[in-house]
Formats: structure tokens, sequence, C-alpha cells
């Protein structure tokens, strides 16, 4: 009843894929990659974004919260995770398979589009899917730009939701979507780029980062953008255990829509923690999910949780700094789940790497670039994925 009258309450905001969206660029004249990507920065940097200012980050997490309310709650179970049918109204988009890493394979749809035509990988948030409605409206809205679109599940998300390893903060994620984009641009011989949103963001990075170890860079030619993505790991575990290190709600209505996203969190990570049964010691937050229960799954990593987080943080120059691919960076100052403090550190780590460019906006809160200017985000996307493009 609460939850009934809270999304009563809450802002209507439109569609992604009912927004007019801008044309695309001409590709880059450019055949060297290092201009392209510096010429797909500079477009990205300039493409207009104008908020509404009625509503707050706040408001706008709400209201698309509220709008999922049952993909969200079916997201979480393994028997009904990536199977709501949002995507019922666009059967360009059938289901695939494709292999990641480690025996891993990786769920998801693809809609078609032109041969020739790029292909963007769309990457879901923490606890979310590829049928959660803001990943089918940001799919939708690429392929009707003529993008070949393929949304993907996660490890232990969606279609892997407790069939298969535990999350592992990134790190095998990377490696999973990097051998996907390698599947796809063997099988196409296009160029192939990635949208990650939030935790999707944190995943994308360390694809670009698994291609440029591989020596593959060309692989992911089509570019890597990311909209509000907790790329200090570190810094975003310790604030899913402890709230005060996030920004604070002032008025009442942020109040409650803060405890209520915290709350959900916390509920979605106690139902993972009770499909592993007895464990050998209790499980109360996400450091100790990842002690108990990741550790484990993945012995090829450091043995200790501080060195885990150490390792899949992408705001170090060891990742950020030495990527060799098109990489962007978009976040919002009003962000309360992932706060700027993000991209920041993600400027510091990548400081003097051409390759990567960041943009920094006013509003937006945590993914609700679409719900405050549906325009300007397709204007971005287009920028920078249009720009890279084959010619």
């Amino acid at each position: 009843m609460l939850t009934w009258l809270a999304c009563q309450l809450a802002p209507k905001v439109a569609d992604l894929q009912q927004a007019m969206a801008p044309p695309l660029p001409e590709p880059s004249r450019h055949d060297a990659l290092a201009e392209r990507a510096r010429e797909a920065g500079e477009r990205l940097a300039a493409a207009p974004f104008r908020p509404r200012t009625d509503v707050d980050a706040w408001g706008a997490f709400m209201a698309m919260a509220c709008r999922d309310l049952v993909t969200a709650e079916a997201d979480q179970h393994p028997d009904t995770a990536g199977r709501t049918p949002n995507y019922a109204p666009y059967p360009e988009f059938q289901e695939v398979e494709i292999p990641g890493s480690g025996g891993v394979t990786l769920h998801g749809r693809h809609a078609p589009a032109a041969p020739g035509a790029p292909v963007i990988i769309v990457l879901h948030g923490l606890f979310d899917s590829h049928v959660s409605l803001y990943v089918v409206e940001y799919a939708v809205s690429l392929a009707a730009l003529g993008f070949h679109v393929v949304a993907l599940d996660l490890r232990d998300h969606g279609r892997l939701r407790g069939r298969g390893p535990p999350s592992s903060l990134g790190i095998h994620e990377g490696r999973d979507v990097f051998a996907a984009a390698c599947a796809l641009a063997d099988k196409t011989g296009v160029s192939v780029g990635i949208l990650g949103l939030s935790f999707g963001g944190q995943c994308a990075v360390r694809a670009a980062h698994e291609a440029t170890l591989a020596g593959r860079p060309e692989v992911l030619r089509g570019g890597v953008l990311t909209l509000s993505a907790p790329l200090n790991v570190h810094e975003a575990v310790l604030a899913l255990d402890d709230h005060d290190r996030l920004p604070r709600a002032r008025r009442l209505r942020a109040r409650l829509i803060e405890r209520g996203a915290y709350k959900v969190f916390d509920r979605h990570l106690k139902l993972r923690i009770r499909e592993k049964g007895a464990l050998s010691h209790p499980v109360d937050d996400f450091e100790d999910y990842l002690r108990e229960i990741v550790l484990p799954a993945y012995p090829e990593l450091p043995n200790l949780v501080g060195s885990l987080l150490g390792v899949a943080r992408s705001t170090q120059p060891s990742v950020l700094g030495k990527v060799a691919l098109p990489v962007a960076i978009v976040h919002a100052t009003d962000d309360f789940v992932v706060p700027v403090k993000h991209l920041r550190d993600a400027q510091a780590a990548a400081a003097g790497n051409p390759w990567v460019t960041t943009r920094e906006l006013p509003a937006g809160g945590h993914v609700g670039f679409a719900a405050l200017d549906p325009v300007g985000t397709l204007g971005m996307l287009g920028a920078w994925f249009g720009t890279l493009r084959d010619g």
C-alpha cells in the first residue's frame, strides 16, 4: 500500500524511446582510431543536455523504479529473473546466447540492423537484468538509431541469476563482455561498442581493459560509454555497507526514497546470502558477502577482501591510465547512489591518457539522464557511437 501511494506521488517522466533523437553525425573522417576517439570525445562534450528543473535526482530515481516494479522483483529469483515481457512490444529483439569466459554463456536479446551497421552491447546495473525497463529503453532507442543491439545479462543477474558463479565486481564480467565482443566482431566484421549503465559501466571499462591487455583494442573500436558507473569499487562497497559515506537527503520525500532504495539493495543481497545455505561465518553486509561467497568461487583471485577490491577498482592508472581504445565516462553531480567522486577519481587515474574522455553533468541523478532530458541523452549516445562507427 505504501509503495502504491509513493508511486502515485512520483513525478511522471517520458519513455526514452518516445523522444525524437537527433540525427547521427557523420562517422569520423579519420582512419586512425586515436584521432577518431578524440573527435568522438569533442562531439560528446558538445552535445546539448538540458535537464528538466521540476524533477530532482530523487524524484527521477523513484519515477524509474515505479515504472518497473514487477521486473525489479522478478529479477531477484532464479526462476523468474530475466523473463518479464518488457520486450514483448519489440519482436525484433530475439533471445540470444553468446559465449563469455571461463565456460560462462551470456544470455540476452539481439535486434539486427542493416548489414555493416555497428554492434552496441548494452549492460544493466546491479541487481537488474537485460529486461529491466531502463535497459530496454536504451536498447530500443539505439536500435532505432540504426545499430545492431545486444542487451546481455551479467553473472548472477537475469538468466544467470543463481545459476553460475557470483558477481566478481566486474573482473570476470569484463572478461565475459570482451569475449562476447570478440565473438560478435568475428561473426559480423563490424565495430563493437558498449553502453554500460551503473554497474554495467564498471564491467564495460573492465572489458576495455581486457581488450587492451589482449592486444585487441580494435575489437571495441566502436567505443565504451558509461553512465553513472561505480568505477571506484572499493568506495562503492564501503558506501553500500555504510550509507553515511553517501550524499544525504534533506527533504522528507527524498529521505523516504533514500531509505527505500537502500532497503531494496540490502534485501537483494540477503536473498543471495540465503541461497548459499550454511556458511563458515555470519554474513551481514557486502564486504562479508565478498569474503564468504565471492572469493571461494574465484580461488585464483587474491585471498583478502581488500586485495580483491583493489584489483577490481578501475580508478587506478593500471586500468584507466592504460586502456588503448575510446572510453567515455558520463556522471551527474547529483548522483546519490554512486557519487560524482567516482568520475573524478577516474579523471585522476586517466590523467594524460588521450583515449579517455569524461563529462560531468549538473543533473541526472543515478542513471536518470533519460528521465530528465531524453533528447539530450540520445544526442550524447549518438555523438559518441555515431562518430566512432565504421564509415
